[in-house]
């Protein structure tokens, strides 16, 4: 079922990657992931404020912008000089929150990614996920990042000096806890390593990624289909493994729609 909306949510996704310098730029490093949103006709893309910090404040970057088409090669290379860094808030505790941040691109840059990338739209959504949201017991979860375990190197090919594979997942997490604190709120999802675990050891990488809940309805020939996707969430730190589970903390909804828009809507008013 989840095959249905997998490529919707892969066309928001986004990866960063990092040129390390020590290797005179030729080698790269898995930075983070974000999801593209727009606000009031502002695009930007919403992670973690932690991924951002980490990011340079000059030079180049890479984008990984992953498509429901498959594996493609990636060139969207973009001068962090011409990036606007937005921090929203970052706590002194990394597993409590808030971590939450904003990158907006130029004009240039946008232009760059490839087609059929989708924003996925807050501001139309906003009144309706802070008024009267689903319930959260109700349909499905789903984790959208990048995985910085997956990552492996790409043989040489003409024309190139160095590849890099970089891999993903969007994959089914387990709604464990809610709460409320300093008008953010944060939801707490859990993976669990059983005999049918595919998902990686760790999930590094994924900081900055979506959260996304799968809305479903029972279709007239009785089968179960998905007929909304909704960004609920952000992630931003992994637990150790406790046991078999994995706890990974993420922003919710009214931080999102909430918080988030009011920052964008700002900019939307400034321009």
């Amino acid at each position: 079922m989840l095959e249905t909306v997998r490529g919707d949510l892969t066309d928001s996704a986004v990866g960063f990657v990092k040129f390390l310098p020590q290797n005179k730029f030729t080698e790269m490093a898995l930075a983070g992931s974000g999801t593209f949103i727009s606000v009031g006709g502002v695009r930007a893309i919403l992670t973690a404020q932690h991924v951002i910090s980490n990011l340079p404040n000059s030079g180049p970057i890479g984008l990984i912008t992953p498509t429901r088409h498959g594996p493609i090669r990636h060139r969207t290379v973009v001068d962090m000089e011409r990036v606007r860094k937005i921090p929203i808030a970052k706590g002194t505790d990394d597993s409590q929150g808030p971590d939450l941040g904003l990158l907006i691109l130029s004009a240039s840059d946008w232009a760059q990614l490839p087609s059929g990338k989708i924003f996925f739209n807050l501001s139309k959504r906003s009144e309706k996920m802070l008024n009267d949201p689903p319930p959260t017991i109700k349909g499905a979860w789903v984790l959208c990042g990048m995985v910085a375990e997956w990552t492996s190197d790409l043989p040489k090919e003409k024309g190139y000096e160095k590849g890099k594979c970089f891999l993903g997942l969007c994959s089914p997490v387990a709604l464990s806890n809610q709460r409320q604190a300093a008008g953010f709120d944060y939801m707490s999802i859990q993976v669990e390593y059983n005999e049918t675990y595919e998902g990686p050891e760790s999930f590094e990488g994924c900081s900055g990624g979506g959260l996304w809940h799968l809305l479903i309805k029972e279709s007239q020939d009785g089968s179960l289909e998905i007929f909304n996707s909704i960004l609920a969430g952000v992630a931003f730190y992994q637990s150790a493994k406790e046991g078999a589970r994995k706890t990974i903390e993420c922003h919710g909804r009214r931080s999102i729609y909430g918080v988030v828009v009011e920052h964008l809507e700002s900019l939307s008013k400034d321009k």
